[in-house]
């Protein structure tokens, strides 16, 4: 397979363009497209070539009037994408082309093409990459546009395109356990004893002591993980409703293969139908998550959509792929064909970010391979295994590593979703304050 070209082409423009249409969606003038005509008739620059799994980035200062809209007065560009000549970077940028494969998340298409899917690990992509996760870039190069068509018309930009949306922090909640197992007894005190190990390796002995004190409070303790109704509580007294994502999948021994044992829910979803349908009732959203060896298959996820909706007694459309298994070239489509139309996969196992450096509510971007799909896509941009376990020994308090993400959605006003399991704000866990802290700030 070639690797994608550095520059995109009118569709791709097109797409990208309706990739930002909540900034420019609502046109003061009263016509639907007039804010799409005002973007794309600006005078980007256009560039071509190949972009690869280890792309080279630049910071473009931006000018004066938007350098509010930069970090530090600056947009991250892939620096390939910048037209030779004596102008300033930021008009010989090509702004769609960046945007395009930000969204794309081309250089993980590559990198996929070249090795497999990196499943969703983002220490198995190039170090360099890195940046990219840090913000959402392509939002802010959306108000970046905005605001030079605002500029060179002379208008305020409400004038030109109306006010900006609200930001939406979508709360979800992966339904992985209702009991301790045996088998993550053996994860998470696994788990703990190589973070202890690092701990000490590190000089740092009292994080190696918590982390031991954590192995053997996931060996020895005994849990209930029935926790829904905790989370009902949490979240009215919050005044907010969330997105459980429910496995679907065979229970138990039947799970089949030790693999399958070891990473996906043991639990069989009849036994907590009416759990389910209480927190649906209670104004909650119930979709699915899919088993491990299902993101792939249309098949697989359609017979355990079935189960889920058998169970909950009414059909469902959102979805996240358990352990985020997940292929940019398979898994999506595989989703649409199974009648899902909500994913929340797009984030990393390993670390918080914004895996394609957006905070948006989009489609998967056309390609010859394939028709564009009916399915929106929401990034995932934290989940409590960053806060604590990934933490690693530079483990901070959870406000200070929950703000800053969703400070950086806010202040975008984009859309993204973040993802607490319920068995964790239990004893066994410890994680309850963490979630709390969510609660607080997401309220």
């Amino acid at each position: 397979m070639k690797k994608p070209r550095l520059g995109c082409g009118p569709a791709d423009r097109v797409w990208a363009i309706e990739c930002g249409s909540r900034y420019w969606l609502n046109s003061a003038q009263g016509e639907k497209y007039a804010g799409r005509r005002q973007i794309a008739a600006l005078p980007i620059a256009t560039t071509t070539g190949i972009l690869g799994a280890d792309p080279s980035l630049l910071k473009v200062q931006l000018p004066v009037w938007a350098a509010d809209i930069g970090v530090n007065g600056a947009l991250l560009v892939f620096a390939d994408m910048i037209e030779t000549g004596d102008a300033p970077e930021w008009k010989r940028c090509d702004w769609l082309s960046v945007a395009f494969h930000m969204l794309a998340s081309t250089p993980e298409r590559v990198h996929e093409v070249e090795n497999g899917p990196s499943l969703s690990y983002a220490f198995r992509l190039s170090p360099r990459m890195a940046p990219l996760f840090e913000r959402a870039w392509v939002n802010r190069i959306f108000l970046f546009l905005r605001r030079w068509a605002a500029h060179d018309a002379g208008l305020a930009e409400e004038a030109l395109f109306g006010p900006l949306p609200e930001a939406q922090i979508l709360l979800t909640h992966d339904l992985d356990a209702i009991r301790l197992t045996p088998e993550i007894r053996l994860k998470q005190g696994a788990f703990q004893t190589v973070n202890a190990a690092r701990a000490l390796a590190t000089a740092k002995p009292a994080a190696a002591l918590r982390r031991m004190g954590d192995a053997a409070r996931y060996l020895f303790s005994r849990g209930d993980f029935r926790t829904l109704g905790r989370l009902r509580d949490m979240e009215r007294a919050a005044g907010l409703t969330s997105i459980l994502h429910v496995y679907g999948g065979k229970a138990g021994l039947k799970r089949g293969s030790v693999r399958r044992i070891l990473i996906d829910p043991s639990y069989d979803v009849q036994s907590i139908a009416a759990e389910l349908r209480r927190f649906r009732d209670e104004g909650h959203e119930v979709g699915l998550h899919q088993s491990f060896d299902a993101w792939e298959s249309a098949a697989a996820m359609e017979m355990e959509k079935c189960r889920v909706e058998r169970a909950l007694g009414s059909v469902i459309t959102h979805c996240r792929q358990h352990w985020l298994h997940f292929s940019f070239a398979k898994t999506w489509a595989a989703q649409h064909d199974a009648g899902l139309r909500f994913d929340s996969t797009l984030g990393f196992n390993d670390r918080a970010g914004f895996r394609a450096s957006h905070a948006l509510s989009v489609s998967p971007p056309p390609s010859a391979a394939q028709a564009t799909l009916a399915i929106e896509t929401v990034p995932m941009i934290l989940m409590d295994s960053h806060v604590y376990d990934y933490a690693g020994v530079n483990r901070v308090g959870p406000e200070e590593a929950i703000k800053p993400w969703l400070d950086e959605v806010r202040a975008v006003r984009g859309i993204a979703s973040v993802n607490w399991h319920p068995h964790t704000i239990t004893p066994v866990y410890g994680w309850g304050n963490g979630f709390e802290t969510l609660l607080e700030l997401l309220s």
